[in-house]
């Protein structure tokens, strides 16, 4: 995670946009604090992805607390899947391509928060070609900071993924479990049977009993024994092992895959009331509202990196009109053969 970090922090210089994405299931335990400390005050588009997965009614509560704490910094909630609203990041960025017509994006979040496959529907929407950055469904698939990806042609906008950063430690066992259940923590190391559990407590405190009848429990009656459910899954999908005993492991596994899917229905994990809110940002001080671009405030000023970039266009297109004059001058003359 360090090394990540590091690679990060090495490529921020050639950068003019940070996308920051995270997962709409959890849009505060997806956050990563460290990332901060290396992004600074960089311009940020803030990304909730998997949106299509998530409560619909938790929207508006995050996009009010971020006019609240930091009305400088954009929000957009996409679906990969569907490509909902990426041809809106698209848009944004190419607001961003001036005076220099050339944008470069830097994609980061935690793992497994769908960065690469953000890329892949970008590069999809605003070139129309196929896969450029490997996707799975555990976390760690990029491993390191890859070259520039175009997603779109006028103006030209560049996209830099990156390895995935975990926190070290996550104290909280609650949240710890939430960026388990979502996919952000590889599932051998999490425990399927404990996660499996925690959804089964998330489940009845939310009052969806839908897997009762789904997977055939006693009397159709909600349950808040782990063993009971597995048990009933394990029958109902045919998880049996030599001996004919019913293989939970197996059981559990596919139930973690059902809800990540959205079978089991669309939720949010985290608290987004407007009391957790605030004290998430209050607590966190993750922005302080002046980390959009200078000439917001200033139309006219620019930064010495746009400066340094003007300077350099200015000079190639003073060399390309002497390589056009030399070789007009380098034609032979017109002559009249009659």
């Amino acid at each position: 995670m360090a090394k990540g970090l590091r690679l990060i922090s090495e490529r921020l210089n050639t950068v003019d946009l940070v996308v920051e994405v995270r997962d709409a299931r959890i849009p505060l335990s997806s956050v990563n604090p460290n990332f901060e400390k290396v992004v600074g005050r960089k311009p940020r588009l803030v990304i909730y992805n998997k949106f299509d997965l998530a409560c619909p009614n938790t929207k508006q509560p995050l996009m009010d607390a971020f006019a609240k704490h930091t009305p400088h910094t954009p929000v957009l909630f996409t679906s990969c899947l569907k490509d909902s609203n990426i041809r809106d990041i698209l848009t944004y960025a190419a607001t961003l391509a001036d005076p220099i017509p050339h944008i470069n994006l830097m994609i980061v979040g935690m793992p497994n928060v769908g960065k690469s496959s953000l890329i892949n529907s970008l590069r999809r929407v605003g070139v129309g070609k196929g896969k450029a950055a490997q996707t799975g469904a555990q976390p760690g698939v990029t491993r390191t900071v890859v070259g520039t990806v175009k997603v779109l042609e006028d103006p030209a906008i560049y996209l830099i993924d990156t390895p995935g950063v975990m926190v070290p430690h996550i104290a909280d066992p609650i949240k710890s479990l939430k960026v388990a259940v979502t996919g952000g923590i590889r599932d051998h190391l999490a425990n399927e049977q404990v996660m499996v559990d925690y959804i089964l407590y998330e489940l009845n405190r939310r009052h969806a009993y839908d897997y009762c009848s789904w997977y055939r429990l006693p009397d159709q009656q909600p349950t808040n024994d782990i063993d009971l459910l597995l048990h009933s899954v394990a029958r109902r999908i045919g998880a049996v092992v030599k001996g004919g005993h019913l293989d939970l492991t197996m059981a559990a596994k596919f139930f973690l895959k059902q809800f990540r899917l959205g079978k089991l229905g669309r939720y949010t994990l985290d608290d987004v009331s407007p009391a957790a809110l605030d004290t998430f940002f209050d607590q966190m001080k993750l922005y302080n509202g002046t980390s959009s671009r200078v000439k917001q405030s200033d139309p006219m000023a620019i930064s010495r990196r746009q400066e340094k970039k003007l300077a350099k266009l200015a000079w190639r297109k003073e060399q390309q009109k002497k390589h056009q004059l030399g070789a007009r001058r380098l034609q032979p003359a017109d002559t009249d053969d009659e």
